[in-house]
């Protein structure tokens, strides 16, 4: 496992990440997920609720990629790993908000083990892995 820095810690905080699947296929799916948070100094987290696209790809693939990126400094991180979906279990139940389920019907936690960290500042480094 790799570890986040309280910089990359932060930067997931403040910005808007963005999670992107495959398929079995190897199709690509990328979009923003609101929720993505950090969960320890290993494990990133995020309630799933549309259950569609990216929910499907890490059923087959159970692969996943978080990017964020602060514009103004030009600087990111590209974080590669295992998901596992938490539906109805004791962790589901201990991190999903209630209230969440005014709003939609059904939900679930994904946990993502960080395996990989890059770098994905605007320079020479672009690409450079971290851990």
């Amino acid at each position: 496992m790799a570890e986040l820095t309280d910089e990359m810690k932060a930067m997931i905080k403040a910005q808007l990440p963005f999670l992107a699947t495959a398929d079995e296929k190897g199709l690509p799916q990328v979009g923003p997920k609101g929720s993505i948070q950090v969960m320890d100094d290993s494990h990133l987290l995020y309630y799933e609720h549309t259950f569609r696209h990216a929910y499907q790809n890490l059923k087959q693939t159970g692969r996943a990629a978080v990017a964020v990126a602060d514009r103004t400094a030009q600087k990111g991180f590209r974080f590669e790993g295992q998901a596992e979906i938490h539906e109805n279990d004791a962790l589901a139940k201990q991190i999903l908000p209630p209230q969440i389920f005014d709003r939609f019907p059904r939900a679930a936690v994904v946990v993502i083990t960080v395996e990989h960290i890059y770098k994905l500042d605007n320079d020479l480094s672009a690409g450079t892995q971290l851990a």
